[in-house]
């Protein structure tokens, strides 16, 4: 089974660079399976079994090496420079091409990185990072609701009965959560609406906004589920307006989200992104 294609920062490590034209390939990449657990289990005294307490995934410490080959010892260089700018000291985007889909971590350097040149054209390669947060992402998904609506319909009494029936709108919208882990979710609230309700449907978790909570037409929030934060403009918190912080993610499988308000307002808009997690 080959290794499968990386993307760090911009720079693909199992392909030719097209920036020196030195061609990276890769025979090394560990640590992309499950990482370990916090669990530290204490014997229990003149007793069998031990105490343990909760446990969570630590951090995803990953390795990956390979050769790089060039046309020239200048292109070398130039690529070893390159590896080194990627795999910087800040979070950074990489991303896994497996077979079955792309899948993505956000990591930076945990230790030297190694270009021991075996030739003027040739050098092996390794890299050492780690993410702190250990979920392998997938594409995100976006889908919007206005709030919930009924209009038009009809029924005549003839001797056959015959309707023409209302457009509805149910104020929800639903995004597949195809992994095994939770992932995150950020939503976008436009206005005009006031007092804004957000109901994960599943687990009935409710974030709640005061009746006095007003968005102007023009006027957005930001919400970050994960990050507990929300933001008017993207700038100003909107904290001290939640009454019911009762946070949400993407659980694995179907996840509902429904829309409601204080009041009705044909151009409030909620848009919602969820990110597919395994772990």
């Amino acid at each position: 089974m080959g290794t499968p294609n990386l993307v760090l920062g911009g720079l693909g490590l199992g392909q030719v660079d097209p920036v020196t034209g030195v061609e990276f390939t890769t025979s090394v990449f560990e640590g992309w399976g499950g990482t370990s657990s916090t669990i530290d289990p204490k014997q229990k005294t003149r007793a069998h079994g031990a105490w343990a307490g909760n446990a969570y995934f630590t951090a995803r410490n990953m390795l990956a090496g390979g050769l790089m080959i060039a046309p020239s010892e200048s292109a070398l260089d130039a690529a070893i420079d390159r590896l080194n700018d990627a795999c910087g000291l800040d979070d950074t985007l990489l991303t896994v091409n497996e077979a079955r889909a792309p899948r993505w971590c956000m990591a930076r350097r945990s230790d030297v990185v190694l270009a021991a040149k075996q030739t003027d054209t040739i050098a092996k390669w390794s890299i050492q990072v780690v993410a702190d947060d250990p979920r392998k992402f997938s594409t995100p998904i976006t889908a919007s609701t206005s709030l919930p609506s009924s209009s038009g319909g009809l029924t005549i009494p003839y001797t056959i009965p015959y309707s023409i029936n209302a457009v509805q709108n149910s104020g929800q919208v639903s995004i597949f959560n195809p992994g095994n882990e939770t992932g995150p979710v950020v939503m976008r609230l436009d206005g005009p609406c006031v007092g804004p309700v957000i109901t994960h449907i599943g687990s009935g978790l409710r974030l709640t906004f005061a009746a006095s909570a007003t968005l102007g037409l023009g006027e957005f929030w930001d919400i970050d589920m994960e990050g507990q934060s929300v933001l008017a403009q993207g700038q100003a918190t909107r904290a001290q307006f939640i009454t019911s912080r009762q946070w949400s993610g993407l659980e694995p499988g179907n996840n509902t989200f429904a829309f409601t308000a204080a009041s009705y307002s044909a151009g409030a808009l909620l848009t919602v992104t969820g990110t597919p997690a395994d772990k």
